[in-house]
C-alpha cells in the first residue's frame, strides 16, 4: 500500500475501545525490556534499516516501549501526518517509498527535516482485535521496501504481540495482588471496628496509588468500594459483619477467597490430615472469547455452586475456594485417598457436559489435581502439589484427575 486511504484516521486512533486497550499495557514510553529492545534492533540489522520502533498510538501520540535509532520514548505527531496512525486506522501493512514526494506524509515533520524518508509498517492486533499501533521501520534514504522486507515484519510482530501480551499479564497479576493486599487490609480494618474516617482516607490514598495505567474499570471499581463502604457503614448497625463477608469471600461465586482458603485450608487439614484438589477449568478463556466476559462470568458462578453442592454433601466441613480466574481448590478433612479420588472423579464426569449460559451453550470440563495430606504436612506445599498434579492432568488430555502422593499418610 502507498497511499492511505483512512477516512478518518483521528477517529479510528481515538477509538475509546481501543484506547483502553492500549491503556492495560501500561508501556507508555521506553520500557527497559531487553526482549522488546532485542528485536527491534534485530528488525534494524533485518531489513537494513537505520531506525525501527514498537510503536503504541496515541491521539497524536506515538510511544515507544522499544526503539532502535530514535533516540527518545516518544514524538508527538498529528494523526492525520502519522504513519503508524494510518497502519492502525487501515489496519494493514503501509509503504510509502518516498515520503517527501506522497501527497500525506510530505507534511510529516520528520519528513520534513529530512530525518525520515521513507517507512514500512505492520499493525499490531491485540488479543480483542484491536490494533494498538505498529512495528515499524524507517530510512533516511528513499527505498522500496520489498515483499519479503513486509513478511518478515509481520513475522516479527507476532512475536512482539507474545511478549506485550505476557507482559500485560504479569503486570495486571501484580496490580491484581496490590489491590487484593489493600482491599484486605481496609475491609479487615472495618470488621475488627477500626475508625471509619482513617479506614476510608487509607482506600482513597489507595485509589490514587494504584490508578495509573490500570485498566479503567478497575480503577472504577476500586473508586466504587469507597462509595459502598461509606453507604454501609453509615446505614445500619449489620455494616461490620457485611464488610467481614467482603474481606472474605470472592464477591463472583461467594466462595472464600484466596487469602481465607489458604488460612481455613491449612486449619481444616492441621488436625487429622485429608485430601487437597486443585481444579481448573479447561478452554475458559475460549469461552470468554466466544461469549464475552459476562458469559464467562456466569459460567464460573454455575460452577462454584455445583463444587459447592457436591463437596458440602460428602464432606460437610469440606472448605472451597475461589484461587483467582477459572482455578478453585478445596480441602476435605479426614476424606482417605480411596473416597477423595473416587469424590474427584465425579467431579470431572459431573462437570464435563454442555452447559447453557444466559443464551449460549458451551462446552465445559475442568481438570483436576489431587494430593493427599498427613497431618504434620505444610499445607501451602500440599496445596502446590496438587497444582502441578492438576496441570499433568491438562497434558494428559484435559478433563481428567491426577494423582500426586508426595504428602500421603
Amino acid at each position: 500500500m502507498s497511499t492511505p486511504l483512512a477516512p478518518n484516521v483521528a477517529r479510528a486512533v481515538a477509538y475509546p475501545a481501543r484506547l483502553a486497550a492500549v491503556e492495560t499495557y501500561r508501556l507508555a514510553g521506553h520500557a527497559g525490556d531487553p526482549d522488546l529492545d532485542a528485536v527491534v534492533a534485530h528488525m534494524a540489522r533485518l531489513l537494513r534499516a537505520p531506525m525501527a520502533v514498537i510503536n503504541l498510538v496515541g491521539p497524536d501520540l506515538q510511544c515507544y516501549p522499544a526503539e532502535h535509532g530514535v533516540g527518545a520514548p516518544s514524538t508527538s505527531v498529528p494523526d492525520a501526518l502519522s504513519f503508524c496512525a494510518y497502519v492502525v486506522a487501515d489496519r494493514a501493512p503501509l509503504t510509502v517509498p518516498d515520503a517527501a514526494d506522497h501527497p500525506v506524509f510530505a507534511g510529516n515533520p520528520l519528513v520534513a527535516t529530512g530525518a525520515v524518508a521513507a517507512y514500512l509498517g505492520v499493525p499490531l492486533i491485540y488479543e480483542d482485535g484491536f490494533v494498538l499501533g505498529a512495528l515499524s521501520v524507517f530510512d533516511t534514504d528513499p527505498r522500496q521496501f520489498t515483499a519479503d522486507d513486509q513478511e518478515a515484519l509481520q513475522t516479527l510482530a507476532g512475536l512482539v504481540r507474545a511478549v506485550l501480551s505476557l507482559r500485560r499479564r504479569v503486570l495486571r497479576q501484580e496490580w491484581d495482588a496490590r489491590l487484593l493486599a489493600v482491599q484486605g487490609q481496609v475491609l479487615e480494618e472495618v470488621a475488627t471496628g477500626g475508625p471509619l474516617l482513617p479506614i476510608l482516607g487509607m482506600l482513597d490514598a489507595a485509589v490514587a496509588e494504584l490508578s495509573p495505567g490500570a485498566d479503567p474499570a478497575r480503577r472504577q471499581a476500586l473508586a466504587d468500594t469507597v462509595d459502598r463502604l461509606t453507604a454501609i457503614a453509615t446505614e445500619s448497625d449489620t455494616w461490620r459483619s457485611t464488610i467481614r463477608r467482603m474481606a472474605h469471600h470472592d464477591p463472583l461465586t461467594g466462595l472464600v477467597n484466596r487469602a481465607q482458603f489458604h488460612q481455613q485450608g491449612a486449619a481444616a487439614l492441621a488436625a487429622g490430615g485429608g485430601a487437597v484438589l486443585f481444579i481448573d477449568v479447561d478452554r475458559f478463556k475460549d469461552v470468554n472469547d466466544r461469549g464475552g466476559h459476562a458469559v464467562g462470568d456466569q459460567l464460573l458462578v454455575q460452577l462454584a455452586e455445583e463444587l459447592r453442592s457436591r463437596l458440602t454433601t460428602a464432606v460437610p466441613a469440606a472448605v472451597i475456594g475461589r484461587l483467582g480466574g477459572d482455578e478453585f481448590a478445596a480441602v476435605l478433612p479426614g476424606l482417605d485417598r480411596e473416597a477423595a479420588t473416587a469424590l474427584a472423579a465425579e467431579l470431572v464426569t459431573a462437570l464435563t457436559a454442555q452447559a447453557t449460559v444466559g443464551r449460549r451453550t458451551v462446552q465445559v470440563s475442568v481438570s483436576i489435581g489431587l494430593a493427599m495430606s498427613r497431618p504434620a504436612a505444610d499445607f501451602h506445599d500440599v496445596l502446590h502439589a496438587a497444582d502441578e498434579a492438576m496441570y499433568t492432568a491438562k497434558s494428559n488430555g484435559r478433563g481428567r484427575l491426577h494423582y500426586d502422593g508426595t504428602f500421603e499418610p
